[in-house]
């Protein structure tokens, strides 16, 4: 296999130029601009005709850019990109990000062009992220480079989900959602077309990344197939990887040509891989989005055995029906709880609530019956995870049930996931829960597929001979 690509300094620039930059409100070389000028380092638009940009002196040419610029963004058409990529190769700009369109997706002239400008930079060893890509978001180093709404706000401060895409729209909008109820981004990858860098590369360089804790890809093609799958292999031993692989279908196929002007390799070689290697693979964006939050932020289980904690018997019996529900591959199972611990519960609980598995502690739950009930299944040596079902309707759960979970969270070991649900202040509170450790979904649908995640993290370990 081959050697990592070093993208330091693609990823932490010393300093960029946005060619293409212009005054004119709402053009993608100004908004590219503008976000790059969040970043606390050097931006130098480049523009034939302008002087000043938002009050930043121009550049009418490429060739009279200052030295030690590292990226290149070119917010030109896909002709002029080709001419502008090489001189900016010329000028020692290592990393060239063109984001137009019009390329290989569009049939054989963008072909021609890709081919053109790939020669351009490769003859002065610049790489090339692209072209008809977003480009960049680096939360901590406050490069975006992403012209779409993107929950960029949402997604300042950081986390460990490195985000490699083939899909712009797909990244940038599963992001977007994400985001509203937690999401921890450490990098989001535009590959484009990727007539150069691809997932292979980036998946090297934060598979090596002590900040990256989960890796998630949305793939198309895959060209390096094999490769990518060993590479994948010896990551996924320490740390996770998750891919959603689109076309899946015949016609699905034939989309992907059309959009990335490559072809799909052979959708059951691939599925069939991919757990073999490691690869937690996932159906849709959501999936994608959910997978990554839960396996970024919470530790493998011992087993699949699963104790449900709800004030409402209905939600108990529909988390134990998707719990029991029979999956091949990785099968959960409703802990058995000792009788230790349910008369640990019913010493608290009313006569009417059930202390067996799932535990309904009714309508009258409080915070104190709550906290107390969740650190008796959590102390259950019978009881591998948790999930809890967290209402804030009932009178007696107050607002000061987050801190008090957040604060429980971290006295054990074992994963607790929750299905949080209060009107239109569901997300707010998910939000809250995430920011302080604890992840939550707003659906028991959701929260039961990621503790099935979690349980898959733990037989892909055991299987790989890895470690978290």
């Amino acid at each position: 296999m081959a050697g990592p690509v070093d993208l330091s300094r693609l990823l932490r620039p010393r300093a960029v130029t946005v060619v293409g930059a212009t005054q004119k409100p709402g053009k993608v070389g100004r908004i590219i601009f503008e976000m790059l000028l969040r970043a606390e380092r050097p931006v130098y638009p480049v523009h034939p005709k302008e002087t000043t940009i938002l009050g930043q002196r121009v550049f009418n040419r490429v060739a009279d850019l200052p030295p030690e610029i590292d990226l290149a963004v070119i917010a030109t058409g896909a002709d002029r990109a080709v001419e502008t990529a090489a001189e900016c190769a010329a000028h020692g700009i290592p990393f060239i990000i063109p984001v137009a369109g019009g390329f290989g997706e569009v049939g054989a002239a963008g072909k021609a062009l890709e081919e053109k400008l790939l020669a351009g930079c490769r003859a002065h060893a610049a790489r090339v992220l692209g072209p008809n890509t977003l480009g960049l978001f680096i939360p901590q180093e406050r490069l975006d480079t992403i012209f779409v709404e993107h929950g960029d706000r949402a997604l300042a401060s950081g986390g460990g989900v490195a985000f490699i895409t083939q899909s712009g729209s797909v990244g940038t909008e599963a992001l977007g959602v994400a985001s509203n109820i937690g999401f921890g981004l450490r990098a989001f990858v535009g590959l484009g077309n990727k007539i150069d860098l691809d997932e292979i590369d980036f998946m090297q360089h934060f598979g090596a990344d002590p900040r990256t804790t989960c890796l998630a890809f949305y793939m198309e093609t895959v060209a390096r197939g094999r490769e990518f799958l060993e590479h994948a292999r010896e990551i996924a031993r320490h740390k996770p990887v998750v891919a959603l692989k689109a076309g899946r279908t015949p016609l699905g196929a034939v989309a992907v040509s059309s959009h990335t002007g490559r072809l799909a390799g052979s959708d059951r070689v691939i599925g069939g891989a991919m757990r073999q290697f490691g690869v937690q693979r996932v159906f849709d964006e959501a999936q994608l989005c959910d997978a990554a939050r839960i396996l970024s932020m919470v530790q493998p289980p011992r087993g699949p055995r699963v104790a449900v904690v709800s004030p409402g018997g209905g939600y108990g019996v529909m988390a134990t029906d998707y719990i029991e529900a029979k999956d091949p591959i990785v099968p959960l199972q409703m802990a058995k709880l000792s009788e230790k611990t349910e008369q640990r519960i019913s010493a608290m609980a009313p006569a009417y609530a059930s202390v067996h598995n799932p535990v309904d502690l009714t309508a009258v739950a409080d915070d104190d019956l709550t906290i107390e009930a969740l650190r008796a299944v959590l102390d259950d040596e019978n009881v591998d995870m948790v999930l809890c079902i967290a209402l804030f309707a009932p009178p007696g759960i107050t607002d000061a049930l987050v801190g008090r979970i957040a604060t429980l969270r971290w006295e054990s070991d074992k994963p607790l996931v929750l299905v949080v649900q209060y009107g239109p202040f569901t997300d707010g509170l998910l939000r809250r829960f995430y920011d302080g450790g604890v992840i939550g979904f707003p659906s028991t649908e959701r929260a039961v597929r990621a503790l099935r995640t979690l349980e898959e993290r733990r037989q892909l370990v055991a299987q790989l001979g890895g470690g978290q």
